[in-house]
Formats: C-alpha cells, structure tokens, sequence
C-alpha cells in the first residue's frame, strides 16, 4: 500500500506505465518489457518507501511527493543551455565534457574523447542488446530498493560509458546533467560505466536544473563495474537550489585488483538530498575508498547511505564522511559494512565525524559493522560534537573576526577528506563552494 498523500503521483505513474505498455514500441523496447513489467510489479507491491522501514525511519518522502509532478518534460532552448552548461562548468578544469539533457546525450554540448579510448553513447541504442539486458535482470534480482524498480520500469534514456581496455583517459570527463522544467517535473535517467581491464578514468558529475520555483524530483540510477585492474576516480558535486529533491543511486561491483575512489559533496540549497552508494567486491584485491563531505542548511534534508559488501579474502575498503550542519539542517548517515565469512584478512575502516553550528540542527548517525570472518582488521566510529570555544577564543583573541574564525575552524574540520582530492582544479571549486553555501550562517550560530 502507498502512503495517502503519495496516492495521486502513483496513480498518474500507473497510468502512464499502461499508455507506454499499450503504446506500439520499437525491437529494443519491446524486448525489455518483461524486465519493465517485473519491476513495476514490484513497485506496486511495495510502494513509496514509509518511515517504517529501517533505512527510512529518518526520512520521510511525504513533503516531497505532493506535488503534481509532469513525467514527461521536453528540452529547454539552445541558449539557455549552452548558459547552464557555462555556469556549471568547473573553472580551470581541462577535462572532456559530456552533456546530457534531461538525461539525454546532447552531442553539440559534449566534447568527447575519442572512439579509440571511450565509447559513450545514449543508453537507448544498447537497451536492445543482450548484455544491457542480462545486466538489467541482474540488477532487478538483487536490488531490493522499490525506488530502483521505479527507475527500472520508466527509464527512457541516459549514457552508456565504456573506457577501453589498456587505456587510461588523458583527461577527466566532466558530465554535466541539465533538467529543464517549466512545470512540476518528474525525472528518472538511468546510467551504465565500464571500466575494462587495466583502465582507469576520472570522472566528475555536476547537475543544474532551469526552474521558475517549481519542484523538481530526480530519481536517478547509475551502474558501475570496474574490471579486472581496472581505476575510477568519481567526483560527484550536488549543489542545487530550492524545490530540488534528489534520489540517486549508485551501484559499484568491482573484480580483481580493482579500485574505486567517490567524492561525495552535498552542499545546501536542495530541499532533499538521498544518496545510496553500494559497492560489491567480487573478486581479491579489491579496493574501495568513499569520502564525503556534507552541508546542511535552512531546513534541508541531506541523507547518505552506503554499503561495502567484502566478499572475497584480501581486499581493502576505507570510508570517511563529514558533516556540517546549520540552522534547522537534518542530516542521516548510515554506513554499512559486511565482510562475509570467505573474506579473511580484509582491511575495513569506516568512520563518520559531524559538526554541530546551531542547536537547531539534527544528525542522526549509524556506523555499522557486520564481520563474519576471522582473520580481519576492521574499525569504525561516529562524533557528533561543537565548536571547541577554547579554540574559537584562540583564534579571537589572535585578532580574527567570529565568522572568519568560524570559516576556518569548519575548513580544519574538513581538511582530513577535501586533501583526498587529487585533481585541483576540482579541489579549488569546492572549496570555494564551500566558502559561497556557508555565507553568513556561521554569524549567527551560537
């Protein structure tokens, strides 16, 4: 059963999955149905996820679900998207550029690597094909998310990315998603990246979306197996602006001595921010690293939830994530690791620290560990705390004003994962984001 004040997005998605069920489809389409049918089945059967639920007991979608959301949005004009495309853009960044609007690949916006290196197409045209749907049934088996089978049952579009085998990308890819909505829209791309063996890539997300105070809801999932050897480094940056509510999952299996690194920065200004990161190691010596970084302000919700799953003997997994919160900001972590009981002599460290500037604020934290080997080296831990005053008065007392004082505290504060970034053109951006979201809130915390 779907919660009451969800009931009339369910009934116009459940119109609307019939009038595309009904509606004559091409060979690719048609040869997905079956998958699509399961998934919406299985959305049905569960329905938005309730506070009930364990891993949503602290957020709630009912404030975010009301609206009379459009499904079906066309592109904005030319201009206004070369416009977004200019201010979402990272300065100083010499990087390919993929852009896609809406969750479509705008090809006179993109600035691609070549065919000999990357492979980067519309989802749409591999939909058809045997392995995009070996690769969908797999996912609708095992992941249990009823947001994901959402996704999986209306996803139209998205990119496929597939760096070479043997080749490392000379450049990042900076992928830039634009949504356009002149209404109340509703949105769900869907996202497929290959890392073959011995490759290795930087890729860095950004998203903006051109709205007149409307609500915006982005459902969005992304895929991505990293090969035997194989290195992604992945940046994702979410800032984003009132009216904005922002689910995305992303979902990593890695083989044999492969490597993962995620950036995650969650800055204010959306009204919702849900990020769920599971990370699959399926062979040995794997290694995965996830840092991220997290500012809530007004009354924003920011909710991150990840899971490690060690399956295999000798494989290594660090995790760090930092909060700020502000005025009546809430935030959520909930990390998990599992180490199963074939992988002896894993190496697992997770750790969560947030900081506290006004009284107002709320976290609610739970660093979990669940071992089922022996033969392991495995630690987490969660801070939840304020300013040191003593440190504060230090800094007064050396002639520094409250707020810059304040500033440099919260930047201390982050330090142990902003040195992490190793691209500095990246760093530098966030850091000034950083500086812009916290404005003027510092003064006024107590």
């Amino acid at each position: 059963m779907t919660n009451e004040v969800a009931t009339s997005l369910y009934n116009k998605l459940a119109d609307e999955f019939e009038m595309r069920r009904k509606a004559p489809a091409h060979a690719a389409e048609r040869s997905l149905e079956g998958l699509r049918q399961e998934a919406f089945d299985d959305f049905k059967t569960k329905g938005f996820p309730s506070i009930k639920e364990e891993d949503w007991r602290f957020t709630s979608l009912v404030p975010f679900l009301d609206a009379d959301y459009n499904l079906n949005i066309v592109n904005g004009d030319e201009n206004s998207l070369a416009d977004a495309v200019k201010k979402a853009a990272i300065p100083e960044l010499d990087a390919y550029r993929l852009v896609l609007v809406n969750g479509s690949i705008h090809i006179g916006l993109s600035r691609l690597p070549n065919q000999d290196m990357a492979s980067i197409v519309s989802l749409k045209s591999i939909s058809g094909s045997e392995f995009y749907r070996e690769q969908l049934s797999t996912f609708n088996r095992t992941e249990g998310n009823t947001l994901t089978a959402l996704n999986s049952a209306f996803f139209t579009d998205g990119f496929y990315l597939e760096v070479k085998k043997d080749v490392s990308l000379d450049k990042p890819l900076e992928i830039i998603h634009i949504y356009t909505a002149p209404e109340n829209a509703f949105f769900q791309p869907r996202h497929l990246l290959v890392i073959n063996r011995n490759a290795k890539a930087e890729v860095i997300e950004n998203s903006i979306v051109l709205h007149d105070k409307k609500r915006v809801f982005v459902n969005s999932v992304s895929e991505f197996i990293i090969k035997e050897n194989g290195q992604l480094s992945h940046y994702d940056i979410q800032s984003n602006t009132a009216g904005e509510r922002w689910l995305q999952y992303n979902h990593i299996t890695q083989q044999r001595g492969s490597r993962y690194d995620n950036f995650t920065f969650s800055l204010p200004g959306a009204d919702l921010i849900r990020n769920n990161l599971e990370v699959r190691l399926n062979d040995t010596a794997t290694e995965t690293h996830l840092y991220g970084l997290y500012l809530v302000a007004g009354n924003q919700l920011t909710d991150n939830h990840t899971s490690i799953e060690h399956r295999h003997p000798s494989c290594k997994s660090n995790e760090m994530y930092k909060g700020v919160l502000m005025d009546n900001g809430k935030a959520v972590f909930n990390g998990k690791v599992f180490v199963k009981r074939e992988a002896q002599q894993t190496n697992a460290f997770q750790q969560n620290n947030n900081l506290l500037l006004s009284d107002k604020a709320q976290v609610y934290a739970k660093p979990q560990l669940e071992i089922f080997a022996d033969d392991v080296k495995c630690s987490h831990g969660c801070t939840v705390g304020q300013f040191n005053p003593d440190s504060l008065f230090y800094l007064q007392s050396r002639g520094i004003g409250e707020i810059a004082a304040k500033k440099m505290l919260v930047e201390a504060f982050m330090f142990d994962v902003t040195e992490k970034i190793s691209n500095h053109a990246v760093k530098q951006y966030v850091q000034e984001l950083i500086y812009l979201k916290m404005g003027n809130t510092a003064a006024s915390a107590n």
